[in-house]
């Protein structure tokens, strides 16, 4: 097998997974418990493979790169430029929304009351965005690169797959179509921000710390929505 070729393997083990966690957690399994718990191996599972890839596969060193401060200052930059993007769409478009229908479906999941919302907050903003930068934006940024020979290609091809999930997970809370591609190019532009992020400082607490920005206000909003 060419060298080359090794690469799409690693990704195609995780690339689908978070999709498949989504479509499975919020579509088929009705079980709050069994639910969580597909959750989790698939949290796992996309931490254990590229770990296992770059430290076994291809025999490379534990790594530890710390941000730079110019790094910082971007990540802080694009974080809160993005964010107030967020926020402006949410109040153009909210009225075209089925609000009560994304909160019953948040409600289902466990979100119904302040304290369980926050705990979900600080998950998603410390250790679930960072878990995705640590996979899209390393991993399947830098294979991709290998596999096509471009860091521009391999930059588009993670946004992509990045944004898959998501809008699969807008679709199953109501969003209708012209929503989710609406939604969908804010994914890919912030994802394509992210992996230049990481490609240019080569750390991923840069590109993470643009994400958790960014992440902040979405909780924001989920919070004005349901309480």
């Amino acid at each position: 097998m060419k060298f080359a070729e090794k690469p799409l393997i690693a990704i195609l083990l995780i690339g689908f997974v978070p999709s498949i966690s989504v479509i499975f957690g919020i579509n088929i399994i009705e079980d709050e418990l069994i639910s969580q718990i597909f959750f989790a191996v698939c949290k796992i599972w996309i931490f254990l493979v590229p770990t296992f890839w770059y430290l076994k596969v291809e025999k490379n060193p534990i790594s530890r790169n710390i941000p730079s401060k110019n790094g910082i200052k971007m990540a802080l930059i694009t974080g809160i430029l993005m964010s107030v993007i967020i926020l402006v769409t949410w109040f153009l478009f909210e009225d075209t929304l089925d609000i009560q229908g994304m909160v019953d479906i948040l409600q289902s999941r466990g979100f119904d009351s302040v304290n369980l919302y926050i705990l979900g907050m600080i998950y998603w903003i410390f250790i679930n965005s960072l878990l995705e930068e640590y996979v899209f934006r390393w991993f399947i940024t830098t294979k991709s690169a290998e596999i096509f020979d471009s860091e521009m290609t391999g930059m588009i091809f993670s946004a992509l797959m990045f944004t898959l999930h998501h809008a699969i997970a807008l679709h199953l809370f109501g969003f209708i179509w012209w929503q989710t591609v609406l939604a969908s190019f804010g994914l890919i532009s912030a994802a394509i921000i992210w992996s230049w992020l990481y490609i240019k400082y080569r750390s991923i607490w840069v590109c993470w710390l643009s994400h958790a920005i960014c992440d902040v206000a979405v909780f924001g909003i989920g919070y004005i929505i349901l309480f």
